[in-house]
């Protein structure tokens, strides 16, 4: 059986448009269920597609293939019968499903269910569990709208493609809604995503499996190696991270979601001055609690910079960093890795890099907080790299000339004439700052 709406008047609510896109299937083996479940549907937004059939959990197990295309998927099931569906083996069926591939959040709607049924359902990979007797319209597009998304466009798209995403890769996070693709690059992917068991927003990245063994990967290593870093910490200066998981196929981290963004997103406006060398001495902060675990970080750029509500930043992607007592670095003599924009002349010419590369990052990121431009342009990478290891400090407006002997001693091209930590730093800002 199947419900759509494809002529709609010109008169369709604003909400009901934003979700022009959304496909439910219902599965339900109770005729009257399947309309009504349907209605509340088509109600709610017109010219969303509706497909309701008779079948039963462990039969959509077996139809994999055909639920990629859902945004989300109701199954009932009357707890109180011995079946197929429900058991003294669990839900095998909706864990089948969810290690067979990415797929659309299930929605268990429950007929004489307890608490029991509640958790096994949840534990089985339901995203979530709705008693059938408390199934009013309101009630239940209010849980849809809290898995899909606040409806502003395009959201239901955003979650196909992150689905499409992830199964191209062969990725199968279990216990995570995928919401979106941030950013997408053959192998690796970030993904906004939800877990279940946190009931919160999280960034996933995920790497997945080329030939031979993930283990022996390069890239492997280098996310292992960012989860060992960042696991070290407990702090509001670095992104919480919550969990590594990893098979031959793909491993993955998630990661804490920062809803206001990053420093790049809000340097897109220019900034006061107040404001720039707040966020400044906020990065010089969490930077040195990084550098007093003995941890350089190599990749410090606006976009590695997230901002938190009160004020605060925090670091992320440490994907580059490595301890300074740790000599079996990851990456070979000679190969340059980092951000053109952001290297330190060292790195550009692929030399080792210690807390001073660091600094020197900071120094392009003081220079752009106070001017909204980049101190070295270039049209290709090794243009601007050569800037960074050739060309003169640049020269800071007369606004900000007093931070000019800062910048000086940030941007030096010699490790040795820069400032050695940052306590030498904040000793030279403070009378700046008043």
């Amino acid at each position: 059986m199947s419900v759509s709406t494809t002529e709609v008047s010109a008169r369709v609510p604003k909400a009901a448009a934003a979700y022009e896109r959304l496909r439910v299937l219902i599965a339900a083996s109770d005729a009257t269920t399947r309309a009504t479940l349907s209605r509340h549907i088509i109600k709610q937004w017109p010219i969303a597609t509706v497909t309701a059939c008779n079948d039963s959990g462990p039969m959509l197990a077996r139809k994999i293939h055909a639920l990629h295309s859902y945004d989300v998927i109701l199954v009932t099931i009357d707890f109180a019968a011995r079946s197929d569906c429900w058991d003294a083996g669990g839900l095998t069926w909706l864990r089948d499903i969810g290690d067979a591939g990415v797929h659309p959040p299930i929605i268990i709607v429950a007929e004489s269910g307890s608490e029991y049924s509640a958790v096994q359902a949840m534990a089985a990979g339901a995203a979530d569990y709705l008693p059938q007797a408390l199934l009013s319209r309101e009630f239940l597009i209010s849980r849809v709208q809290a898995l899909l998304g606040d409806p502003h466009g395009n959201s239901s798209e955003r979650m196909r493609n992150a689905r499409r995403t992830a199964a191209q890769m062969g990725l199968n996070p279990y216990g995570y809604q995928l919401l979106d693709c941030l950013d997408y690059s053959g192998r690796r992917a970030v993904f906004l995503a939800r877990s279940r068991e946190l009931k919160r927003e999280v960034v996933l990245k995920a790497l997945c499996a080329e030939e031979g063994a993930l283990t022996l990967d390069p890239e492997y290593l280098r996310f292992a190696r960012e989860f060992s870093l960042i696991s070290y910490f407990d702090h509001p200066a670095v992104a919480g991270i919550f969990e590594f998981k990893a098979n031959r196929r793909y491993c993955y981290i998630t990661m804490e979601y920062f809803a206001r963004g990053d420093l790049r997103a809000r340097m897109r406006n220019p900034l006061p001055e107040d404001e720039a060398l707040r966020l400044f001495g906020a990065l010089l902060d969490a930077l040195e609690l990084v550098h007093e675990a003995g941890i350089v970080h190599r990749d410090l750029k606006p976009s590695n910079v997230m901002l938190r509500d009160n004020q605060r930043v925090a670091l992320i992607d440490f994907g580059l960093a490595r301890e300074l007592d740790d000599f079996a670095d990851l990456t070979v003599a000679g190969e340059v890795r980092g951000t053109p924009y952001y290297m330190s002349p060292e790195q550009a010419q692929g030399e080792a890099a210690d807390e001073r590369s660091d600094l020197y990052s900071t120094g392009i990121l003081l220079y752009e907080l106070l001017t909204g431009e980049k101190p070295y342009r270039g049209k290709t990478a090794p243009a601007i790299l050569e800037q960074h290891v050739n060309s003169p400090v640049p020269v800071l407006p007369e606004a900000w000339g007093r931070f000019q002997p800062v910048l000086e001693r940030l941007l030096a091209k010699s490790p040795q004439a820069r400032f050695q930590n940052i306590a030498e730093l904040r000793a030279m800002l403070r009378p700046l700052l008043g």
